[in-house]
């Protein structure tokens, strides 16, 4: 079997008849797509999120933009820039309609990422022994930065905000940019290389892309696998089989990782190699004092990369190295404080990965259909894999490096304790080269012609993942998404209170901690256990009362929210109602005084404890 790949020609001249079609849809579609968000009235928000309230407009504009991206991978539209328009146009449907409608920033801990950088704002600089948030101190990249460039635009907490509701939509951006770099270098076909991208912004769905840490260091992550598997690259075939058994056996591993991967065409340049090593070793620094779970990655892939021969080892002792230093030395007191802790539940992560897994028989109706639609799109996506990885060796096709990319991040399992979120964080590290196996199901050799069935289906099911993405990704913006009363709850409170004051929330989830964060002491009564919440849902004037009047505190306050409410019921973490019932009995105890009160939000404290000039 021949695994010579298929080289792409230049088209004949297009004539303006061709473009006309894919022209119109691309200009439709964008005009529906911002049509809709006049249409969308975030306060009808149901219990399924976002598709709960698209208006018809937006559903019409993702057909043009399925229309137009059919019309796209056709051969003699693949050299025009049509696929990549419409794959923008798809961003800004998943991402930006969002951010535009509910005008706030979604996501609580988007707006606790804003208090770190409130905090360096303040104080020069980060605590690398405070006792709240302690792992971003210590790993603070993401955060001076922020902090650089609020200060040179003159931004507070709230500006931030308003700019960190985009992130989604520019990050997911700037994937799709750097994933075209990656996919170009693990085959010719664009067919393969365009699919690839709309499978893994639909498959997207486990929502690491916000204002955060991991977002960023995630797309460092792939800018250095670009370059790594790009300009850096060893290509086996250059080299001569070496004497000796044990090195032949070696080199034929090497050689049958990579069967059927594309050759390089001539050398790269010594100065290009350079700036490429540079710009690696750069990345590499970046990302191990941005996170501390990417360059664990890193480290394996790397290594994985250099195992199947397609990278020097060197890169691999570098980022070793550059990690255990940066642990040692930088994040000294928070390996110090918790060292004991990781080693006794080291590898612990595989035993508790299903541990954050919702109980669909708990959670409220609604809810129980987007965990079946994030659990649906995940397994949606592996089996296409698997298929598309079958019809890949069958062509011939190894295709070891995007191997390596899409297993490397299993070890997380069996290298960390990181308890029940490890299975997102392995699925959202894998997830860029299980969509280019996943794309290979419909396009798993390069062949010129323009062949229905092949595309057809893939847009079929690429459209449907979009269904499953919208309940997987923004199921849950009934209690992810803040209203402007919130908000500015929120703002009185952490304008108001004083440093050590005691703050219960019904829950962690409304906009918390993005000013003056280490303030307070943090009471969640959704994460107390049973019996403490049947105590305070039986007299909450008494219990919480009890709390807020230890003379440790300086001051207390209690904040109860409606995002907080939609949380605890949907998500089973208390009795439907029973926030509701709390605020009741502290507007009615004589014990507590209303300081805040709005639509969506009241903030109580005990009457001696109210500030001069409270509502």
């Amino acid at each position: 079997m021949s695994t010579t790949p298929y080289t792409w020609t230049e088209p004949a001249t297009l004539n303006l008849r061709e473009l006309l079609a894919p022209t119109a849809l691309l200009v439709i579609a964008a005009l529906l797509c911002v049509a809709s968000i006049r249409d969308i009235n975030p306060d009808d928000i149901g219990e399924i999120g976002l598709i709960s309230i698209l208006p018809p407009t937006a559903w019409l504009g993702l057909i043009a933009i399925s229309t137009g991206f059919y019309l796209s991978l056709s051969t003699r539209l693949l050299k025009t820039p049509f696929a990549f328009l419409f794959l923008l146009a798809l961003v800004f449907f998943l991402h930006a309609i969002p951010a535009i409608s509910y005008g706030t920033l979604r996501y609580s801990w988007a707006w606790k990422h804003i208090g770190i950088v409130d905090y360096i704002q303040r104080h020069g600089g980060v605590d690398r022994s405070a006792p709240f948030l302690a792992a971003y101190h210590n790993w603070p990249g993401f955060f001076v930065a922020s902090a650089y460039l609020a200060d040179l635009a003159g931004y507070k907490p709230l500006q931030i905000a308003n700019v960190a509701k985009y992130f989604p939509y520019i990050l997911n951006t700037c994937y799709t940019v750097v994933l075209y770099g990656v996919y170009s270098r693990m085959t010719p076909d664009k067919r393969l290389v365009w699919v690839s991208i709309w499978l893994f912004l639909v498959g997207n769905w486990v929502g690491q892309d916000y204002y955060s840490p991991q977002g960023v260091s995630f797309l460092l992550y792939l800018a250095l696998v670009a370059l790594c598997i790009g300009p850096l690259e060893n290509d086996p075939a250059l080299a001569a089989e070496p004497s000796g058994r044990m090195k032949s056996l070696v080199y034929r591993f090497v050689n049958l990782a990579s069967r059927g991967y594309p050759k390089r065409e001539g050398h790269e340049s010594r100065w290009r190699k350079r700036a490429a090593a540079f710009a690696v070793l750069v990345l590499a620094v970046s990302i191990i004092g941005t996170h501390q779970l990417t360059p664990i990655v890193m480290i394996v892939v790397l290594g994985g990369l250099a195992a199947i021969g397609r990278l020097d080892f060197g890169y691999v002792v570098f980022a070793a190295l550059a990690t255990a230093i940066w642990n040692l030395y930088f994040a000294a007191p928070f390996v110090a404080d918790s060292i004991g802790q990781e080693v006794e539940s080291f590898g612990s992560a595989f035993g508790h990965a299903t541990d954050n897994l919702v109980d669909i028989v708990e959670v409220s109706k609604g809810q129980a259909i987007v965990s079946i639609a994030s659990r649906g799109l995940t397994v949606a996506v592996a089996f296409l894999a698997v298929i598309g990885g079958i019809r890949r060796l069958i062509a011939g096709h190894v295709d070891g490096p995007a191997a390596v990319l899409a297993l490397g991040p299993v070890a997380i399992l069996f290298a960390t304790s990181y308890g029940g979120e490890v299975i997102f964080r392995i699925f959202f590290f894998s997830l860029p080269f299980l969509a280019f196996f996943a794309a290979a199901a419909f396009f798993p050799v390069a062949r010129p012609g323009n062949a229905l069935f092949p595309r057809l289906a893939a847009i079929v099911v690429g459209s449907a993942l979009v269904l499953a993405f919208l309940l997987a990704n923004n199921g849950k913006d009934l209690q992810y998404r803040f209203t402007d009363d919130e908000t500015k709850a929120a703002i009185w409170l952490y304008d108001h209170a004083p440093a050590n004051t005691l703050l219960v929330e019904g829950a962690r989830n409304y906009p918390s901690q993005f000013k003056n964060y280490e303030n307070f002491t943090y009471l969640p009564l959704s994460n107390e256990d049973a019996d403490t919440r049947r105590k305070v849902v039986a007299d909450p004037a008494a219990v919480i009362g009890r709390w807020l009047g230890d003379p440790k505190w300086d001051a207390g306050y209690v904040i109860i929210t409606r995002s907080q409410k939609a949380y605890v019921y949907s998500q089973a973490k208390m009795a439907k109602g029973s926030l509701d019932h709390i605020e009741q009995a502290l507007t009615k105890s004589p014990r507590f005084k209303i300081v805040y009160a709005s639509r969506d939000a009241m903030i109580f404290s005990l009457n001696t404890a109210a500030p001069k000039g409270s509502e």
